[in-house]
């Protein structure tokens, strides 16, 4: 419709010589474009008119249509209005905006800058005055002002419409819209910024009290507008000072009251606090990438070098945040370090993930500057690793000096050592490997003695892996760590001897078989002892010569899939002759190895780490794990079960620590128990500092006891722990004058104690701890994610309760 009615009217132009006067003349023909200064719109205050030598174009149309269009210096606004449907402008009217032409209810308005528009609503737009042509009935005089939003929640132009008019219009603007003091030192010179306020209406702009409304850092100086009116062309000036008063941008607004339609000048304001004590960090951030769990892994370092003129005094670094413990600071020459420009200092970061997946944490800096403390990101991915982890094997014989098998053909004798090749035999691999779990059996002794059994290469401790009298044949479990070359020494103290070594499994040292392709090996799972089986009185009747007995474990459907092994303590009672008793898994034939060596109407246990297998064609099933006990002779058999070994996946599995055989309890000299203990007595053994760690929560003992004045065993549990009381089984058996020793492996309370239990008589005792079994970050829960520092074992509720096999 309106480019219909343009086309059918006469065109008015009207163009003002630029060297006018500053002040213009009525009739006013104007175009003034003011805004928000947040908005894309907004490009400084303008002003159309005769005095600044704008070119206008003025089409009115029918129905008080009308169309304006201003030009300067290529600067084009164009105004398209019209009223309501079925109305005409009428003075001291205002009228709601749209952008939809025709509209009942609503103004008609389309602006377009440069080509630009929007769509021009919410808005008004008021009526001062609109004079029309008697024959025509078009407008022959306009005068409005509008206010605009661009389809926004604010306002984004304002401004004053004059056509032929006699209404004024007051109009300013500032000689920036905003102006940036770059960077300036915190505490340092205040600096300045006049700013110019010019009127540029016809009529005289008012000004009002300049201010900031949230001052900060800014001030104003000087202010020659405040309070004053300027006419046309006048000026009038605003002095801001700023002096940062922290690091980092200020951004502010000085506002400027007036009498234009907008009703204030707004400059924006920024500066950026900066410290003279600066200093660059150097790379900006350590990514560790994957690591395995619980081990020290990757060191990343981080240069710092002075680079402003003022020097910077630097603390300790440290680390912080969520997962802090998975990093350390392993080095800090930053630490009481004064760095001078283009000095440098360094800290080296060490990580050790606490746990799985990703973990974050934070370098920190502290120094004396305003960035205290400098921060560097640190980030890792903990991965399970192989360390600590056992791997069963089928028991193979890799000494015997009865035959020269890894050893010279001849008895140890007094003090006698032999330094036995582990590694890359009986299917230990050649690297990789921490410790050895070995079945040590001695035949033949021509006097009462012992054997220790140490890493190679170390010097003897003072400990017994196996005590024996002459004429003995007597086994026992020794878990030992693996010393120089890959070897075990083995030593025996009194007459001479034969020794026999079977390997059952070892432990790995570092991640060697996750490289070789072998994976992750077996975690600890400590259970409430449980006696599986007792041939007195599940049969009433012995283990027949030659045959074996099959068991089968339940401790439920995730833990029975992911079974490997099982510890447990193999006694052979009353035998009808010498022989021995064989533990594996069961599947025919059983290995040439022995597991307990008994004598004739003897009681003789030993502690196993059994393997496991799924028995096809068992009574109860495959879904059980299952092994058996072979005997050579006729014999009563009892097994009791402390424990299993999983496929590293169970939660709260404990992993392996080695170390070099260390005595913590010998009563007869009061070291760890005050006297030896008597009949029905309960010791308690507190575990030295320098065989735990907090992540501690079992201990791989050998227990010995010497000389009982009577038959009797003795039996070992955690102390101070609710619902665990002392067990129904036994670790150790022995009779009177007898001096024995077996392997045991017994959880530790939250003081890192144990209690000890003898049945009859007084006797002495003595327990050497061969390793530690501690709680493996990786796969543990609850509290021990984070770091549980309590090693408190597992409550009776939360241990499982097994179903012996028929």
């Amino acid at each position: 419709m309106i480019g219909t009615i343009t086309a059918m009217v006469a065109v008015t132009a009207v163009a003002t010589p630029a060297g006018a006067a500053a002040a213009p003349a009525a009739p006013y023909t104007a175009l003034t474009v003011d805004g928000n200064p947040f908005s894309w719109w907004h490009q400084g205050s303008r002003v159309f008119d005769q005095a600044g030598g704008a070119a206008f174009t003025v089409t009115p149309g029918a129905g008080d249509a009308l169309n304006l269009r201003a030009d300067q210096a290529g600067d084009a606004w164009t105004f398209r209005m019209a009223p309501p449907s079925g109305e005409t402008w009428t003075a001291g009217t205002t009228y709601e905006l749209t952008g939809v032409e025709g509209a009942e209810d609503f103004a008609f308005i389309d602006v377009a800058h440069n080509g630009a528009t929007c769509t021009e609503t919410p808005g008004y737009l008021s009526v001062s005055e609109a004079t029309r042509d008697a024959g025509t009935d078009r407008l022959t005089s306009f005068a409005a002002y509008y206010v605009i939003s661009c389809g926004s929640s604010r306002h984004d132009l304002f401004g004053e419409i004059r056509w032929n008019s006699t209404v004024g219009y007051a109009a300013a603007g500032t000689d920036t819209m905003s102006h940036d003091f770059g960077d300036r030192l915190v505490g340092g010179p205040a600096a300045s910024r006049t700013i110019t306020v010019r009127s540029m209406g016809s009529d005289p702009v008012e000004y009002g009290t300049a201010r900031f409304d949230t001052p900060g850092a800014y001030s104003i100086t000087a202010d020659t507008c405040s309070g004053t009116t300027r006419a046309a062309g006048e000026t009038c000036t605003v002095t801001v000072s700023v002096r940062p008063t922290k690091l980092g941008g200020e951004w502010n607004l000085l506002v400027l009251p007036d009498n234009t339609v907008v009703g204030e000048r707004m400059v924006q304001l920024g500066v950026n606090g900066v410290d003279p004590r600066t200093v660059s960090v150097a790379p900006a951030s350590l990514a560790f990438g994957d690591q395995y769990i619980a081990e020290t892994g990757g060191t990343q370092s981080v240069t710092v070098t002075g680079t402003g003129d003022t020097p910077v005094t630097f603390g300790a670094a440290t680390i912080g945040g969520t997962d802090a413990s998975s990093f350390a600071v392993k080095a800090d020459t930053c630490k009481g370090a004064t760095l001078a420009k283009n000095q440098t200092c360094r800290v080296d970061v060490v990580a050790k993930a606490a746990g799985g997946g990703a973990r974050s944490a934070t370098l920190q800096l502290p120094n004396d500057s305003l960035t205290n403390p400098r921060t560097v990101p640190l980030t890792l991915n903990g991965v399970v690793g192989a360390t600590g982890t056992y791997y069963p094997l089928t028991p193979a014989r890799i000494m015997d000096t009865r035959t020269g098998n890894g050893a010279p053909k001849a008895k140890l004798g007094p003090n006698g050592t032999v330094n036995l090749q582990v590694t890359g035999r009986g299917g230990v691999p050649s690297a990789g490997v921490g410790a050895v779990v070995l079945n040590v059996t001695v035949a033949e002794p021509t006097a009462s003695s012992y054997l220790t059994v140490y890493p190679a290469g170390r010097a003897k401790p003072t400990a017994s892996s196996l005590n024996f009298g002459t004429g003995w044949v007597r086994s026992n479990s020794v878990t030992v760590a693996v010393g120089t070359g890959g070897k075990v020494a083995i030593t025996n103290h009194a007459g001479s001897t034969q020794a026999i070594v079977d390997v059952v499994g070892y432990y790995a040292s570092d991640n060697t078989p996750i490289m070789n392709g072998i994976g992750v090996g077996g975690q600890l799972q400590p259970v409430a002892p449980l006696r599986l089986f007792d041939s007195r009185s599940d049969w009433g009747s012995k283990l027949p010569a030659g045959d074996q007995v099959r068991l089968a474990v339940n401790y439920g459907p995730e833990a029975n899939a992911r079974m490997r092994a099982v510890v447990v303590n193999i006694t052979a009672v009353s035998p009808s002759a010498s022989g021995f008793l064989t533990a594996w898994n069961g599947e025919w034939p059983e290995p040439p190895t022995s597991t307990v060596n008994y004598a004739t109407g003897s009681v003789t246990p030993n502690l196993a780490v059994v393997p496991v297998r799924r028995c096809y064609d068992c009574p109860w099933g495959a879904e059980l794990p299952t092994f058996g006990v072979y005997t050579h002779k006729d014999s009563h058999v009892i097994v009791d079960i402390v424990g299993f070994i999983d496929d590293g996946g169970l939660a709260n599995g404990l992993r392996f620590d080695p170390k070099t055989p260390t005595r913590i309890v010998d009563s007869r000299i009061g070291q760890g128990l005050p006297t030896n203990p008597g009949p029905a007595v309960i010791g308690t053994v507190t575990t030295p500092g320098s065989v735990v760690t907090d992540s501690t929560r079992a201990l791989a003992l050998n227990v010995t006891a010497v000389s009982p004045t009577a038959s009797t065993y003795l039996k070992l549990w955690p102390n101070g722990v609710t619902g665990i009381d002392r067990p129904d089984v036994s670790n150790l058996n022995a009779a009177a004058g007898q001096t024995v020793a077996n392997a045991a492996v017994t959880l530790i309370g939250p003081t890192d104690a144990f209690n000890v239990y003898n049945h009859s008589g007084t006797t002495g005792v003595v327990a050497d701890v061969v390793g530690t079994y501690w709680l493996y970050p990786g796969t543990a829960s609850g509290s021990a994610v984070s770091g549980d520092t309590s090693r408190s074992p597992y409550r009776l509720g939360e241990l499982p309760t097994p179903d012996k096999g028929p």
